[in-house]
């Protein structure tokens, strides 16, 4: 009976001991070498973690009854803008692709490019979308040459957060690309900002947007306010958030985009990372 108890108690010893080892050993990414991750690992790793987070807009809405030439184009709350004066052209008067969908949704997804992981991530996707492991050597080489040179990048002044959208609606995805590729630094900087775990706003210092076929732009931010790097080891349970506005469609208001990244999560390597 006694031997029994004592081996009772060892099996759950060992269950214990095993169970913390598996807490220690972190996320694929802190334990597995980049260049084995999966693709549903990168995906992961660039669409919901620690460093990239996504926000979708949606709303039940059938619009069958708009008439040409209704103000359905124009964006605020940039209604000033050149780009938003624009008299619509026939597609963008057309009602009836957005009669079809009965439920819009439109998305932004946000990663900090800054942060080492994520850029591991969009390698390793690169790899596996090129088919990396059928190349010839030189190819390997070449490719290798260039991953390691985007992996070396190092940001001790800047931080960057990488802005992919898009929609379900042609209408909206159509609307949404004009509006971002006529941006400026001096048109967003009142209304884009990545809020400090004290509240703090600070404005963007830098925008790069996308003119090819991505639907795509980038935020640049400084990584230190008044001296202080934006992250300090007292702010673990709070977040980092970046602000911005997204246009209003279909002659709606432009609405607030709020995203939220965990401090204590982003941990890389013992440090946050960012």
């Amino acid at each position: 009976m006694v031997a029994m108890r004592i081996k009772s108690a060892l099996v759950l010893m060992a269950l214990s001991l095993g169970s913390v080892a598996a807490d220690q050993g972190g996320e694929f990414w802190q334990k597995k070498e980049y260049r084995r991750w999966s693709e549903k690992e990168c995906k992961k790793l660039l669409e919901d973690s620690p460093w990239a987070q996504k926000h979708t807009l949606s709303e039940v809405f059938i619009d069958s009854t708009a008439q040409p030439g209704s103000d359905t184009s124009r964006f605020d709350p940039y209604r000033n803008q050149a780009e938003s004066q624009r008299p619509a052209g026939p597609l963008e008067r057309s009602s009836t692709e957005r009669a079809r969908e009965s439920r819009p949704q439109l998305y932004y997804q946000a990663q900090f490019r800054s942060a080492l992981p994520i850029r591991r991530a969009v390698v390793r996707m690169s790899q596996i979308n090129a088919r990396y492991d059928e190349m010839q050597s030189e190819q390997q080489q070449a490719f290798d040459k260039k991953a390691e040179e985007f992996l070396a990048k190092r940001f001790p002044a800047t931080v960057m957060l990488h802005i992919t959208y898009g929609s379900n609606v042609q209408f909206d995805d159509r609307n949404l690309t004009r509006h971002w590729r006529s941006q400026t630094i001096e048109t967003l900087k009142n209304f884009v900002f990545l809020i400090l775990p004290g509240g703090e706003k600070i404005p963007v210092t830098g925008y790069a947007v996308s003119q090819g076929a991505g639907r795509e732009f980038q935020f640049e931010f400084p990584r230190e306010h008044q001296g202080r790097p934006l992250v300090g080891p007292e702010d673990k349970d709070k977040a980092l958030q970046l602000e911005f506005v997204h246009p209003g469609v279909r002659g709606q208001s432009g609405s607030r985009v709020l995203i939220s990244f965990k401090v204590e999560k982003m941990l890389f390597d013992g440090k946050v990372v960012y």
